[in-house]
């Protein structure tokens, strides 16, 4: 029987928390909270980076935090999140200093890589003296927001919506077909402009401050979601050559978007790379620092549109996969958004363990729910590298009564009950599918292809590579061994995959709180060599293959 009830793991200071699986590491429970801690050693518990207050009920220490830490450490609660394993409610306090890229973050009186010089400064009629700044990562299903105090560098304020244009199309493609529409352009624009005004004030609320406090707002986002922002006809995306009417970023007055703020205030767009490679992917190598980095890294934000960044300190590459929307729970038969009710984990030992978002009892499973599911039912032998679902008739002698029960035929096609109708919120099992499998090869497919053409083109091989960041709300989420396990990303060891959180958005705010930032920002932009995958006979080769899984290493 699954596993819904789970330790409820608190974050300070943000009072962010998360139910997960016993057994669960705090660093594991941290990123589903969106909270990136920093592990340089790859969660090998031997840099000691990565430490944490449990000032109660805190775990007893393994051997790795008896070397890493001193006595007082030890007995003032704290533990390394890579090892401490969560066994009950905890109350976790995560410092500054061992947070990944909270060393980027500008703010005076911090080693910060800049200082805090925003492109702004108050005006003379301002009597309050009040400099607050607002970035924006606009993405095809997510919008986040922040709010800055431009004289402290301090964020003091957040927001997030589900990109209001969905109905719309979940796609980019959609998107834009909607565009040829009549008044279809200016549809979409409204939605997201009345969408950001709306977190716009939420966020000021929070604050306690007027949106005429507001003199800066900068977004960050694919191609087409910055055109359509800014009432470009992003209709030449749609067809080859796929070329962008605008890659330079744009520095508009934020009343001629219709954007609420202070009257004088402006709108900084971030520039283009290509196409299908937006101001977020530029985000993303700005806060990750891929520009300075001596050693060669792979970049990958993974959503309806996955985008592939290559490089380091010598050059960037970048490419775009069409990934489709499976990995965000659409077109999967009982597939959700990230939201409470979702399941996001999966075990498969003997029978099915569940972590559900919030605790809840499950109504769904959302992208890496479902990517877990596939992973452990390929080790189980239950689904073969070509994708297909064993019928029950056909599974090997090794499949224990349990999991064999579980292998039904519903809705014409062989699925995998991962949840009993009594156990669901909803009355109705929720299983797996055939199709659902098969979703997924696509995505995974057109990801794994991506990367595998632009290591060619860069002259370089899986084992060159130093790192591998994983950005975005998926990449958050997603563990990395299932995803090495299906083939979404390259076979390399597993401490060097570094998840990096919302990348995008943190250098929407580099670029607010920084003139030298939001320099590198247009440099980066140029340089990044862009490689376009649609047409390419190698990529319709490398696809094929890709949507196969992965042997198991025994066979291999």
């Amino acid at each position: 029987m699954p596993e819904f009830s789970s330790p409820k793991v608190n974050f300070l200071p943000e009072n962010q928390h998360v139910h997960v699986l016993p057994g669960t590491t705090v660093l594991e429970a941290a990123g589903r909270a969106n909270i990136i801690i920093d592990t340089p050693c790859g969660r090998r518990g031997t840099c000691g980076q990565c430490k944490v207050v449990i000032a109660e009920n805190a775990p007893d220490p393994n051997e790795a935090e008896r070397a890493a830490l001193s006595a007082d450490e030890l007995a003032r609660g704290v533990r390394l999140a890579c090892q401490a394993e969560i066994t009950r409610d905890l109350t976790v306090e995560v410092p500054a200093a061992s947070r990944f890229l909270g060393q980027r973050i500008l703010a005076h009186g911090l080693d910060a890589v800049h200082e805090l010089e925003p492109c702004v400064s108050l005006d003379p009629d301002d009597s309050k003296g009040l400099l607050y700044g607002a970035a924006f990562d606009v993405g095809t299903t997510t919008i986040v927001g922040s709010l800055l105090d431009l004289t402290r560098g301090d964020q003091v304020a957040s927001a997030a919506r589900a990109n209001p244009q969905i109905p719309l199309g979940d796609d980019v493609i959609a998107r834009i077909g909607h565009v040829t529409s009549d008044g279809g352009l200016e549809e979409l624009r409204t939605l997201l402009v009345d969408c950001i005004n709306e977190m716009l004030a939420e966020m000021c609320d929070t604050a306690e401050v007027g949106t005429d406090s507001v003199y800066e707002i900068t977004f960050v986002g694919n191609t087409t979601m910055n055109h359509i922002l800014l009432g470009i006809d992003p209709t030449p995306l749609a067809h080859a050559p796929y070329e962008a009417v605008l890659l330079g970023s744009k520095l508009t007055p934020a009343g001629e978007l219709g954007i609420r703020i202070r009257p004088s205030g402006r709108a900084y767009t971030m520039p283009n790379i290509a196409g299908y490679v937006g101001g977020d992917t530029v985000g993303v190598i700005l806060a990750a620092g891929m520009h300075e980095c001596e050693g060669i890294q792979l970049a990958l934000d993974i959503g309806t549109n996955g985008e592939i960044v290559l490089g380091g300190r010598d050059r960037l590459v970048a490419c775009s996969a069409a990934a489709g929307p499976a990995f965000e729970g659409a077109r999967i038969r009982h597939g959700m958004r990230a939201a409470e009710g979702a399941i996001e984990k999966v075990v498969i030992d003997g029978d099915v363990q569940v972590n559900v978002i919030g605790g809840w009892r499950p109504r769904g499973m959302c992208g890496t729910g479902v990517i877990d599911a596939i992973a452990a039912l390929l080790e189980a032998g239950i689904v073969e590298a070509t994708g297909r679902m064993l019928a029950p008739s056909e599974l090997p002698d090794s499949i224990g009564d349990a999991l064999r029960r579980r292998v039904v035929e519903r809705h014409d096609q062989i699925c995998f009950e991962l949840v009993h109708a009594e156990d669901s919120a909803t009355g109705e099992p929720i299983c797996l599918t055939q199709r659902d499998v098969r979703q997924i090869q696509l995505g995974k497919g057109a990801i794994s292809a991506g990367t595998s053409i632009i290591l060619r083109e860069y002259g370089a091989s899986c084992e060159d590579l130093d790192a591998v960041l994983l950005a975005g709300a998926f990449g958050n989420f997603v563990r990395a061994q299932s995803a090495i396990r299906i083939g979404l990303l390259p076979d390399v060891p597993i401490d060097k995959v570094k998840f990096i959180g919302n990348a995008a958005g943190t250098g929407a705010k580099m670029v607010l709180a920084g003139k030298t930032c939001r320099q590198e920002a247009e440099s980066l932009a140029k340089q990044t060599r862009y490689v376009e995958l649609a047409g390419r006979p190698d990529f319709q080769m490398e696809f094929a293959e890709a949507m196969l899984f992965p042997e198991p290493e025994a066979a291999r």
